[in-house]
Parts: structure tokens; sequence; C-alpha cells
């Protein structure tokens, strides 16, 4: 589990920590930060630094302003999924140099108007100690979801969960359909890979962006021969 320190007395603090505690995920806070994975302070970032939100001066350290506590949970809620231990911005992130891979058209145009309102995981390098995958699948995928059948963009990675042995993958659904299903009311759902079987899934919440996040336990469809431990 990832260990988090919220430091700082700012509004935008505190609406971190309310939205933690209201997150259906475990975060497990701590106010030391020598003791913490990852630290969360009102302080401002270093130059340079990405979005005022990371810089590669401070790494496990996100730095959050009113405007930026949607991206900071986020990046939490991303790090707590994949047990992440650490995390830095990747230089040519940090530096715009990174090219961003293609992104649907209504996403291009709400990234135009505010660079927040998007956060990418694979902008950033995640330590985890117990991750067993780690390439971060991104591609096409069919998904089933109330007897519809359809195929949207997965980005996704999991890991192994020493507590109960499984084998535990999470990610975002690209689509209007996903959507769609999941405002009406549907969650359970199967997903496949291109030639693979399918597994179950869930869809589990839609984001502030409009995307549906994904969830599974056991095989994930990117290698449906990996094993429950």
């Amino acid at each position: 589990m990832t260990v988090i320190a919220l430091t700082g007395t700012s509004p935008a603090i505190a609406e971190v920590r309310r939205r933690l505690a209201a997150s259906p995920l475990d975060f497990r806070l701590t106010g030391d930060a020598a003791a913490a994975d990852l630290v969360v302070t009102d302080a401002p970032a270093p130059d340079p630094n990405h979005l005022t939100v990371a810089s590669t001066l401070a790494p496990d350290t996100f730095f959050v302003r009113d405007e930026s506590v949607g991206y900071v949970i986020a990046a939490l809620t991303e790090a707590q999924l994949t047990a992440a231990h650490g995390v830095r911005v990747r230089p040519p992130v940090q530096s715009g140099t990174a090219l961003e891979q293609q992104k649907p058209r209504w996403w291009r145009r709400h990234r135009r108007t505010d660079p927040l309102a998007h956060f990418d995981p694979v902008h950033y390098d995640w330590d985890s100690e117990e991750t067993v995958e780690t390439e971060v699948f991104d591609e096409d995928v069919v998904v089933t979801v109330g007897g519809e059948e359809f195929t949207a963009r997965l980005r996704a990675r999991g890991h192994l969960d020493g507590s109960d042995g499984h084998f535990h993958w999470a990610g975002t659904l690209y689509g209007e359909r996903a959507h769609a299903l999941k405002s009406d009311g549907k969650s359970r759902a199967s997903v496949a890979s291109a030639g693979g079987e399918p597994v179950p899934a869930k869809l589990t919440e839609i984001t502030q962006w409009g995307t549906v996040r994904m969830t599974g336990v056991g095989a994930p469809p990117w290698a449906a021969a990996t094993q429950d431990a």
C-alpha cells in the first residue's frame, strides 16, 4: 500500500484530504513526510517543473494548489492502484519535448483549454516493489457490457497483491460507449485484447475527463496466461 504524507494547511491540502477520505480506495495517510512513499505539499514547485505539480528536482512529491487538486487526486489514485513507492516526472515531459500519443478529438479540445484537465500516468516513472508486469498496456480492446460489444482504447497496468495473492489490474477506457453504458448504471463487463480470450472486469467510475475506470482481479486482458498466485 502506498503511504501518502499531506503537508501544509492550505485549502488545497484540505480538499485533497477530503477527497482521499471519500474515495472507495483505502488510502493510508501520515503527517510524517519521512515515513511516506509520496508527499503532497502546498509549497511552490521548484523550477523547472511540470504544470506546477511535479519537478525532476523533487522526486516522490506532488505540489498542489487549488487549480491542480483534481490532477493530484488522479495521480494519487494511480499510485494507490499500482502500489507505487516512488514517482518521478519524466524529463522529456517536463521539458515539453515528449511526443504525446494521439488523443480523441474531444480530449484535444479540452486539453487546449486546461493543461491540468487530464492526468496521463505515462508522463511519470513509477516505482513499485510488488509490480510483476510492468509495461503499461495501451491498445484497442473488445469490451462487452450488458450484451453489447464495442471496441475501445484501454490503458492499464497491474500488480500482484501480496495481501491476497491475486493479480489486480486497473486502467482507463477511452470511448463514448463506455461512458454511456456506465452512465446507464452498467458495471459488469468482459474485455479481450486482439486474439485473446475475454476476462471479467468492472466499470467502476466515470472520471472527471469523461473516461471510464476499469478494474479486474485475476488474468488481465493483455496476458490471459497470467495466473493468480
